[in-house]
């Protein structure tokens, strides 16, 4: 059966409908758009032995320094702390060493290709009207960019992008929660505290979780676990008191807090009873800049000093607790490139994983470009293509000594894992 191409629809005027060609593709429902192929530029570069930090939330490294090595240190020079030196203390063995910090950042190969598109004969023919090899082509564009939000999203939430959890060096880059996490629902002093262990640390989160809900083990949808004033102002004070470093927007600092649309319309609601008062600007009253940003929706003026630009992410991830005492489980559910929505989002007991954003919140080591690949097959009776490259989507966590094993005493300061409800009943 044919599909037919509008290309010309005049109905609304009385004419009738035009209708030519071949359609190139059909659209069974919208496709989810991916924010971060926005919200890349200005980049953090690491370079070499130094680390320039400007506004940015994703990380690269330095073309001269994407060696081709499994993995590479990165090192950071801090500032000097130590005191001066008074009255007639004798300086000498006093002398103040630098401080240093590293991190390291893994790499593996990825592949994507579409199936062969036949290069001539009667197969070619057969195809040529429908150009639907033509198209699938065209299609591994968003495929690409699909996936690399994906690896971001994963990085931000469970350390690791999905190339090097599920690759071969796997048994170097193991799923592991944000190191920052906050649950609404519960004060700043409340937070889940960071542990190495996996299960220990999962239960740490969703025992947090469940008091938020009452603490029954029920996991109950409740308004405190929905964005409000009084969770603005606490996600400010916990973002400074966790040193998080803040972006830099038109001169002030400023965080940036990806939401779900349950947490969006409640934000536009005009009858929201919990109102943000003057300290919310939505986004008319933004600069023609930051209006162009996809999906924002406005500013938090906190009251501690640090800004909250607050945008609407389609593919934001989700949380869904399990068990009802320790141990408990935690699973985390994203869209898969294009538009395969694993998020569960019927579940009832269902959270979403928005993240709070500051510099360098994601790294992404790339030795390799992602680059455009083909296959000739029997003189090319038929083409296979697709894009391939290295990389490794991750968070670039610093060692407080040459190198921790256990992850205990490591620093990291981009980004939080943000953990709100879906509560439709205000």
């Amino acid at each position: 059966m044919a599909i037919a191409q509008v290309t010309s629809l005049s109905t609304l005027t009385g004419g009738a409908a035009v209708i030519t060609n071949y359609s190139r593709e059909l659209r069974r429902k919208a496709v989810l758009r991916d924010i971060y192929t926005n919200l890349r530029a200005p980049e953090v570069i690491y370079e070499g032995q130094r680390m320039a930090i400007p506004n940015g939330i994703y990380g690269t490294i330095s073309p001269k320094d994407a060696s081709g090595a499994n993995s590479i240190r990165v090192t950071l020079k801090l500032p000097i702390n130590a005191n001066i030196l008074r009255g007639s203390t004798v300086a000498l063995n006093t002398e103040v060493a630098p401080i240093l910090r590293t991190g390291s950042l893994y790499r593996n190969n990825y592949r994507f290709v579409v199936q062969d598109e036949p290069g001539y004969g009667i197969d070619k023919l057969d195809a040529e009207p429908y150009r639907l090899y033509q198209t699938h082509v065209d299609d591994l564009s968003p495929h690409a960019q699909a996936e690399e939000g994906l690896e971001v999203r994963m990085a931000l939430v469970e350390t690791y992008g999905w190339n090097l959890m599920a690759g071969a060096t796997a048994n170097l880059c193991p799923a592991q929660w944000n190191r920052n996490v906050f649950v609404a629902g519960r004060t700043v002093a409340q937070q889940p505290a960071f542990h190495p262990t996996w299960a220990t640390y999962t239960n740490r989160i969703v025992s947090a979780m469940d008091q938020a809900s009452g603490g029954n083990g029920q996991f109950a949808q409740t308004a405190a676990q929905m964005l409000s004033g009084l969770v603005m102002d606490q996600l400010a004070i916990y973002g400074l008191r966790r040193r998080m470093m803040p972006l830099s927007i038109n001169g002030r600092s400023a965080f940036v807090l990806t939401i779900s649309d349950v947490q969006a319309a409640r934000f536009s609601n005009p009858n929201f009873t919990d109102t943000l008062g003057n300290r919310w600007i939505n986004a008319a009253g933004l600069s023609e800049k930051e209006q162009n940003w996809y999906g924002i929706l406005g500013v938090w003026r906190s009251a501690v000093g640090v800004d909250i630009y607050v945008v609407h992410d389609e593919r934001l991830p989700t949380l869904l607790p399990t068990g009802s005492a320790e141990p408990f489980g935690l699973g985390a559910y994203y869209v898969w490139p294009t538009d395969n929505d694993d998020r569960q989002l019927d579940n009832e007991l269902i959270r979403d994983a928005s993240i709070l954003h500051g510099r360098g919140a994601v790294c992404n080591f790339e030795p390799e470009k992602m680059h455009y690949i083909k296959d000739d097959y029997d003189y090319d009776i038929r083409n296979g293509y697709g894009y391939a490259g290295v990389r490794g989507i991750q968070q670039l966590q610093f060692d407080t000594t040459p190198q921790d094993a256990t992850g205990v005493a490591r620093e990291y300061y981009g980004s939080a894992l943000v953990i709100l409800g879906r509560y439709d009943g205000y």
